[in-house]
């Protein structure tokens, strides 16, 4: 490396068992590992000792760059490995300007300053201060955190005492009916039964396919289905041209006028597609009126297609009933009762055809085929409460993921998406930790394949859904390296979802990162992170208001006092221990008004947990350290931090959580 030449950063892919840089080198370069797994080791005396093994997204070899000294280890592959390499020049503009980089180096630094039994060396302590000391705090595009001041009381937000402002009350209008904006005049009442629109099939010649389709869905109870002579791809310029394609812009129009035509008539959904261009098979797309949010197992999008053959015989009839009752969000109680009678039977019948399509298909037309029967399980799960449809959606959608091309990008992205969803579910259910690292692993492959310019609503919620399993992951074994991760995921996160434009979301992320933050920051011993945590929680109260969601309102209170009780311990200010007691207390009194009562006895121990401290803090002699007096939890094993920190078992009522991510 000479002065002369400009290093830029490479990525380079290693062997298993090849040597990334040998201990005792010049530091020149920082890595990150991007895929496989990194092993860091020392020769000595007694032979090799492995010090870590590094995962995807963490940075090795950059301390040597930051303090000037020799590879203090060797590094080499553990299997293949693809890593980022960066000259020193490179990582330390990176180090200035990327947050997230920023606070993994400031993880290790904060290690490295101490010494295997955990007490401080004052001359680590001095190098991590002046290589720490221009490092950002968080990652966050937010101004850094202001402390909270000893003396200080608790914001007049945080009671409910401040009235809420002109913007808040629009908030609040939405809030009430999220299907009507201030000014829009309120939907047509939904009816009791479901209607479903067939549009002209573009190059359906005499419309014989039409009559097809309109003929498979006579006969489902509750059912109507209704031709509309309208061709939904006429809306859609340069669709009909030889080689063009359904991308993002053309199906978000032709969503947007699909439901103008179903306006009109009060119907539930609309099915339009078209002849391919091979004359062999119809593509059929299903727009409802209603639109699920992106965490729904079984969410049918622009971009899902069925191919069926053209003059499809009475073996396909199944899997277009099951398809297009799937697809549907209903609207009114009797709707879902219709589809709870109805879809499981007719699913079990479509189960041949949708895991199994006929091997004469192209794969593409394959994957679209288990693709939408994944969903079709996906949904007969939630309507039926029977776990095994969750795998029956797992394998149809694995099975689509090994038949789909890497250049099927925003397929793989909504493919991956969903697979996450449903392998969190059976996670959370069966308490398998692996199953948990399997749905954090498509979440990734999922963001690989979403835009966040194109997609930002599913790009924002796949991260937000990524930061809650880490975090799981991390309440489960232990693991600091999922925590930091699940981090930058919502901080992520909330940057798609800000305060003014998705007040609720944001909100309910801010919440889930103050959780994150309160277990990171009291693992890694750091005030900082922890008065972090707490403006999260001081924020998200700015939305969520005790009149307008109450048992939200007392989860993030409950947050809070569990982010205020551990910046107590670390601080040594005992002013939090009392703010914790208050934020506990207030909390309680929400949760005994509403009934809610597994969550009142979980904050009813946090609060005698706090209230005992902020007693004993009046008895200790004011010359002891705060540190040093009977604080009550310094012996971890005998400290219920799971119940404390509203750990699993913490379940809560109506689909709110206390201290544990939703």
């Amino acid at each position: 490396m000479t002065g002369s030449t400009a290093l830029r950063t490479v990525t380079k892919s290693y062997k298993d068992g090849e040597l990334i840089y040998r201990q005792g080198e010049d530091s020149q370069w920082a890595y990150e590992v991007l895929e496989g797994t990194v092993e860091l080791f020392k020769d000595g005396p007694q032979g090799t000792v492995i010090s870590a093994r590094l995962k995807a997204g963490e940075l090795f070899g950059e301390l040597g760059i930051l303090d000037n000294t020799p590879r203090p280890t060797s590094a080499r592959a553990r299997g293949a490995v693809t890593a980022k390499a960066m000259p020193r020049d490179e990582f330390l503009r990176q180090v200035e300007a990327d947050p997230n980089t920023a606070l993994k180096v400031m993880t290790k630094l904060a290690r490295r300053m101490r010494t295997p039994e955990g007490q401080e060396d004052p001359v680590r302590a001095a190098a991590y201060k002046s290589a720490a000391s221009n490092l950002p705090v968080l990652v966050t595009n937010d101004p850094p955190p202001t402390p909270v001041r000893v003396g200080r009381p608790l914001p007049l937000n945080l009671i409910g005492e401040r009235k809420p402002n002109f913007m808040e009350k629009i908030f609040d209008a939405v809030i009430k009916d999220p299907t009507r904006r201030p000014g829009r005049k309120p939907k047509n009442p939904a009816p009791s039964d479901i209607l479903i629109l067939v549009g002209k099939i573009r190059d359906d010649y005499e419309d014989a396919q039409r009559k097809l389709l309109l003929a498979a869905l006579d006969g489902v109870p509750g059912l109507r289905a209704a031709a509309i002579d309208r061709d939904l791809t006429k809306t859609m310029p340069g669709i009909s041209e030889p080689g063009a394609t359904f991308n993002d812009d053309l199906m978000k129009r032709a969503t947007r006028e699909a439901r103008t035509w179903m306006n009109d008539q009060n119907a539930d959904m609309l099915i339009w597609g078209n002849v391919d261009s091979t004359g062999r098979n119809l593509e059929l797309h299903f727009t409802a009126t209603a639109s699920s949010p992106g965490e729904r197992p079984g969410r049918f999008t622009a971009l899902n297609t069925l191919t069926v053959p053209v003059d499809f015989y009475t073996d396909w009839v199944p899997l277009i009933r099951a398809v297009a009752l799937a697809a549907i969000d209903p609207r009114t109680f009797p709707q879902g009762r219709i589809l709870r009678s109805a879809l499981p039977a007719i699913a079990q019948s479509a189960r041949a055809m949708g895991l199994d399509p006929s091997a004469a298909m192209e794969p593409l037309e394959r994957t679209s085929i288990l693709f939408c029967f994944g969903n079709v399980a996906a949904v007969c799960a939630q309507l039926e409460g029977d776990r095994s449809w969750y795998h029956t959606a797992v394998e149809a959608w694995r099975s689509a993921i090994d038949l789909a091309g890497t250049e099927q990008s925003p397929l793989l992205g909504q493919l991956y998406q969903q697979l996450g969803l449903v392998l969190q579910i059976i996670a959370e259910r069966s308490n398998d930790v692996e199953a948990m690292e399997q749905a954090a692993d498509a979440y990734r492959r999922s963001l690989m394949n979403i835009s966040r310019r194109k997609q930002p609503a599913d790009w924002g919620i796949v991260k937000y859904r990524l930061g809650c399993v880490l975090y799981k992951i991390d309440l489960a074994i232990g693991d600091d390296g999922a925590l930091r991760e699940a981090i930058h995921a919502c901080q992520a996160s909330r940057q798609v979802f800000n305060r003014y434009t998705h007040p609720i979301r944001w909100s309910e992320v801010s919440n889930t990162l103050a959780q994150i933050l309160q277990v990171y920051g009291d693992n890694a011993r750091s005030i900082p992170i922890l008065e972090y945590a707490v403006r999260c929680c001081v924020q998200s109260l700015q939305v969520r208001t005790p009149d307008t969601a109450p048992l939200q309102w007392a989860s993030i209170q409950n947050t809070l006092g569990s982010a205020l009780f551990l910046l107590a311990k670390h601080a040594g200010e005992w002013e939090y221990m009392r703010q914790s007691s208050e934020a506990f207390r207030l909390a309680l009194t929400v949760y005994k008004d509403h009934g809610a009562a597994r969550m009142a006895i979980i904050t009813e121990r946090n609060l005698q947990r706090a209230d005992k401290q902020v007693h004993a803090s009046h008895e200790q002699h004011t010359n002891d350290p705060v540190w040093a007096q009977s604080f009550n939890i310094t012996d971890d094993n005998d400290y219920d931090w799971q119940a404390f920190l509203g750990g699993s078992d913490a379940q809560a009522e109506d689909g709110v959580h206390i201290s544990e991510v939703a």
